[in-house]
């Protein structure tokens, strides 16, 4: 059974709220940590020091430092010491690629928990942020302060308050039944054009499958996945499949 107080999922929320008039969807998730591989930058986006990295960033592997030991499973780090696991990375040759140029927009910093909104369309790829509209619901009210609301006028008893008695009547959340569900406000934060995108490619992190988002520079986005059959779906929806 669904969960009544969610939004709807990022599909139809990238359909509704972010798609342009004719733009295809191909996928869209969200994701909730990332962190960055990128020439000359720790895994948090700061200046590395020295070299330490160069052959492995080289090699286009991960730069597994203290913060990038721990993402993937090293027993250096246990328990609230542990940074919290990536679902993306940002990788690329250095400062200013493609890639880093988005890490301004996007609405949680690197090593950081939160929702970020990412899709790809036959037109291009969004990282998007969705908030709520509406202020936080009120607390629940008692059977007399659904039935009469005073200031906001008055209940057709006849109707809403045989709702309420029968128990026809339910919030969930910002929901409510026999109401459409309220839909959140999307916000484009950053988007890579089609023409900056050089390929998308099944790919593996540490033996963690991927999706690959490459772009013209070299640089681009790992989306992990907790297996392979996931990221193969993922693939299949970007070529196209349903």
């Amino acid at each position: 059974m669904g969960n009544f107080e969610s939004w709807p999922g990022p599909g139809l929320l990238t359909r509704l709220r972010v798609c342009r008039p004719g733009e295809q969807l191909l996928w869209a998730v969200n994701r909730t940590t990332f962190y960055l591989d990128v020439e000359g930058l720790d895994a948090l986006g700061n200046p590395r020091k020295g070299l330490l990295g160069r052959g492995a960033r080289a090699a286009g592997g991960f730069t597994l430092d203290v913060v990038g030991s721990a993402l993937f499973g090293s027993e250096d780090a246990t328990g609230s010491d542990r940074p919290p696991a990536p679902d993306h990375l940002l990788f690329g040759p250095g400062p200013g690629c493609l890639a880093h140029q988005a890490v301004p927009s996007i609405p949680v910093a690197p090593g950081k928990r939160g929702v970020a909104l990412w899709a790809l369309t036959g037109q291009r790829l969004v990282v998007a942020r969705a908030y709520d509209r509406q202020p936080p619901p009120e607390p629940e009210k008692s059977f007399l302060g659904k039935a009469m609301t005073i200031g906001k006028g008055v209940v057709d008893f006849g109707v809403d308050a045989a709702k309420i008695i029968a128990g026809n009547y339910h919030d969930y959340g910002r929901n409510t039944s026999g109401q459409p569900v309220a839909l959140p406000e999307v916000s484009v934060l950053h988007e890579f054009p089609r023409a900056a995108i050089a390929s998308v490619a099944p790919s593996a992190r540490e033996k963690k499958p991927c999706l690959r988002v490459s772009f013209v520079d070299g640089s681009g986005v790992d989306f992990l996945f907790p297996d392979e059959g996931s990221a193969r779906r993922a693939l299949d929806l970007t070529n196209g499949a349903r």
